[in-house]
Formats: structure tokens, C-alpha cells, sequence
């Protein structure tokens, strides 16, 4: 097993997080917000080669609740697995949601073990690409739902402030 770890920065009240993460699974998987499903493909940067590679394994993300009676902020229990079978790692982890510096971001913090496939020729293949498609798919699933809850965030703080039409003032 191998371990990996990924931070992202979210513009977003630290309030609003569960809300938000609440509302981005409900996006992307059940009505009630507490489970998410979805693919994500990565490109993936390999020595030597010219152009990242691009990976279009569908890899099936499920998300669910996973609170502890002391947590203050929110927390997931995070799964992947290749959508297909084949040299994929599977991931089991968490997902929780950290203060940021101030309390107009947060920060989302997934760890967790991996396998890698391929069984004692995996250790091999590890070292050399799967440590990096499982670092790659951490990083494209917390881009994923920091890029829709700042995006979610900037529509209604918009509708809140709605811009002055050019040459008027108060």
C-alpha cells in the first residue's frame, strides 16, 4: 500500500463549506447531497515524453459523509476505482475540510492508501507512473470541487452586488 496526501485552497467562507460541498455532490450524485459519483481523467506529466499523457480512465469517485463527533468542520470518506478494471490504484481515504488563514477560505485536505495494480509487479510500476496517476487524480478531484464551489460562490455573491452600470454612481 502507498500513501498520499493532497491540500487545495478554496476562495469560499469557511461557513459555507459543508453547504457547498453539500451542494456539489448533490450536483453529482443523490438528491439529498450525501454521496457523489463521478469520472475524472488525467493528464499526466512523464519524464521523457514531450506532451503529458493523457489518461482517459474513467475512474468512479464515491464520496460520503464520514463526520466525527469531534469534528468542527466537515469530513469525507473518499473511494476510487477505475470505471473499466485494469492497472489503476484504488484509493480509500477521507476528505476533510481545514480552516484557511482567514475565514474567507478553507482548505480541502484528502489522505488516504492506495493500492497499487499489478500485485508485486505494481511496487515496480508504482515507483516509475502509479504514484503519479494517483497524486494526478487526488489533484483533479479536489481542482474539480474547488473549481465549482468558487465558482458557485462568485454567481451568488454576484447576484448579491450586482455591478453599476457604466457612468452611473451613487
Amino acid at each position: 500500500m502507498s500513501h498520499l496526501e493532497q491540500r487545495r485552497s478554496v476562495t469560499c467562507p469557511l461557513a459555507q463549506a459543508g453547504m457547498r460541498l453539500k451542494g456539489f455532490f448533490r450536483e453529482h450524485g443523490n438528491a439529498e447531497g450525501d454521496t457523489a459519483k463521478l469520472s475524472i481523467g488525467i493528464d499526466l506529466d512523464v519524464p521523457g515524453l514531450p506532451a503529458p499523457l493523457a489518461l482517459q480512465r474513467s475512474v468512479i469517485v464515491t464520496i460520503r459523509p464520514h463526520h466525527l463527533p469531534a469534528d468542527m468542520e466537515p469530513r469525507y470518506a473518499v473511494q476510487w476505482a477505475p470505471e473499466i478494471p485494469g492497472p489503476f490504484p484504488l484509493f480509500a481515504g477521507e476528505l476533510v475540510v481545514e480552516a484557511g488563514d482567514d475565514y474567507n477560505s478553507f482548505t480541502l485536505f484528502m489522505s488516504g492508501n492506495y493500492t497499487p495494480p499489478l500485485g508485486l509487479v505494481g511496487k515496480g510500476f508504482d515507483a516509475v507512473l502509479g504514484n503519479r496517476v494517483a497524486q494526478s487524480t487526488a489533484e483533479g478531484l479536489l481542482l474539480r470541487i474547488r473549481d465549482a464551489i468558487e465558482r458557485e460562490f462568485a454567481a451568488d455573491e454576484a447576484r448579491k452586488h450586482p455591478a453599476e452600470p457604466l457612468g452611473e454612481s451613487s
